[in-house]
């Protein structure tokens, strides 16, 4: 939920009880809070970790001082956010994430490279002359300049990337907006914001991301 005072993400799984807290997910992976100043190492605001809440240690940090990503300047209705400045901004995780049925939910905004992992796994958003658009490898490649239903780079969103055997589905603020049965190989995830390549033209994440949460299913 993008509304109200807060960015919040409501996790359902077979229930109509929302969660209290992402920790009572038995498949929790990743838990990034922007809004939880204990969770954030920073000199002058710009961030060199970013630590996970899951449980699992799995933080996100950033050793090169032009690469860090800034907090304390922008925020989402009072709530903290980091924001990445488009061209070299991001986070490499501690552990690589690799799973063949994963839901990674993201209140974000902004345009870029969302999440890599090396040659063969890339989710980002690119304008190549026709608006931004999806590309989304996973193993292969699923999603080419596809255009996203109501994907909006100037405000703020909850997206939801979900990968199982044989599909993967993005939806944005809950609803449905691209889906797939062609993905094959594992979700992976090493890093947020950066590039799987120095030699692509498509920038790092431009803009801000608020929280992320990563859960198997």
């Amino acid at each position: 939920d993008t509304g109200g005072a807060v960015a919040t993400v409501d996790l359902f799984y077979g229930t109509t009880t929302p969660f209290n807290s992402p920790t009572e997910l038995s498949g929790l992976k990743l838990w990034l809070d922007a809004n939880d100043s204990t969770t954030i190492t920073h000199s002058a605001n710009a961030v060199s970790q970013w630590n996970d809440k899951s449980g699992n240690n799995n933080h996100a940090t950033q050793s090169t001082v032009s690469n860090k990503p800034i907090t304390g300047t922008n925020t989402q209705n009072g709530v903290n956010v980091l924001t990445f400045d488009g061209t070299d901004d991001g986070f490499s995780l501690s552990q690589d994430i690799s799973e063949a049925n994963l839901n990674a939910f993201v209140v974000l905004k902004g345009h870029g490279y969302l999440f890599s992992n090396n040659s063969d796994a890339r989710s980002l958003f690119h304008d190549i002359g026709s608006g931004r658009r999806l590309w989304w490898t996973v193993g292969s490649e699923i999603f080419n300049d596809s255009p996203a239903a109501g994907y909006n780079d100037s405000a703020y969103q909850l997206h939801e990337f979900s990968v199982s055997p044989g599909n993967a589905t993005l939806r944005i603020n809950g609803s449905q907006s691209l889906t797939s049965g062609s993905g094959s190989g594992n979700f992976k995830i090493d890093r947020i914001g950066l590039k799987f390549d120095g030699t692509t033209g498509v920038p790092t994440w431009t803009g801000d991301i608020a929280e992320i949460i990563m859960v198997t299913s």
